[in-house]
């Protein structure tokens, strides 16, 4: 997948998980209205992160069921805790002097969490293992960034739409402000994620020619079989587990794992650790990837 479709399919997938659980807390009625508010956030934060979750972990997560079931469960968990607050806060501050600018604040807590529960598993993962959290951490902060810039504007848009209408209660509105929240929150969530990247691959030939891919954790791995993180399939040339890329404080070095055919840098090949540079062609086989850096080194 590349940075493009990603941002595309967390924009549009969060409009839709938006809607569902717009129709969840409709089906979910109170006297209260802030109990309500809390059940409409709790329903938008829940379905939201896991459709993002799910988006986040096809383009680059773990193809194991156990460690899949137990991303999403936190990713929900914590989305959870920040659509009831978010909602309840709104709805509390919305008959303070605050008014309107609550109700923005509280969606913009909301889309802080939602954002941030993408990348909490990974972090939590990596402290478990003791490897460096570098990524992991940058991943949950550049999803808060995005989330509350998301939650924000979303509750802006919406407050537009709201003046249009009849309707004058953030917290129960009709679809099209779930769905433009929803949109928004996926949109700001990918464009973070793409736009503060700091390390990222791109296959420029090969198997599934240009694909992206951000590097984020402390060790990624090449190769034919289904559990690398890059898979580059039809190429006999190519070893099921070929190489790895491992990040060492802050640099990144290539490992070949002893392949008969090697592993190439800039057409060289290498016989151990070799250190990545921004620009640098990677070949294994008839594949070629490109490995990238934010700030290039010298």
């Amino acid at each position: 997948m590349t940075f493009r479709w990603f941002i595309y399919y967390s924009a549009m997938c969060g409009g839709c998980a938006a809607f569902i659980g717009w129709l969840l807390g409709r089906a979910m009625p109170s006297k209260s209205p802030v109990l309500e508010a809390a059940l409409q956030g709790f329903c938008l934060g829940v379905i939201v992160s896991l459709i993002l979750t799910l988006i986040d972990n096809l383009w680059n997560g773990t193809r194991q069921i156990g460690p899949l079931i137990m991303r999403l469960l936190l990713a929900v968990l914590v989305a959870a805790v920040g659509g009831l607050i978010g909602g309840a806060l709104g709805q509390l501050l919305l008959n303070s002097p605050l008014g309107r600018v609550g109700q923005v604040l509280g969606w913009t807590l909301t889309g802080l969490l939602v954002g941030g529960s993408v990348g909490v598993f990974d972090l939590l993962d990596r402290i478990q293992k003791r490897q460096p959290t570098s990524g992991a951490r940058r991943k949950v902060v550049n999803g808060m960034i995005g989330g509350t810039l998301g939650g924000m504007l979303g509750s802006i848009l919406f407050l537009l739409l709201l003046g249009m209408g009849k309707r004058d209660n953030l917290w129960t509105p009709g679809a099209a402000g779930f769905i433009a929240l929803g949109i928004l929150i996926g949109l700001m969530v990918g464009l973070a994620q793409v736009i503060l990247k700091e390390a990222w691959l791109k296959v420029v030939e090969g198997f599934r020619a240009g694909r992206e891919l951000i590097v984020s954790k402390p060790e990624i791995t090449i190769g034919r079989a289904e559990a690398c993180d890059i898979g580059l399939f039809g190429d006999q040339r190519v070893e099921k587990l070929h190489a790895k890329i491992i990040q060492e404080g802050d640099r990144y070095y290539l490992h070949d794992m002893g392949t008969p055919h090697g592993t190439y840098v800039n057409n060289q090949r290498i016989n151990g650790p070799t250190p990545l540079h921004s620009g640098d062609l990677i070949k294994l086989g008839r594949n070629i990837l490109r490995f990238n850096e934010r700030a290039k080194r010298t």
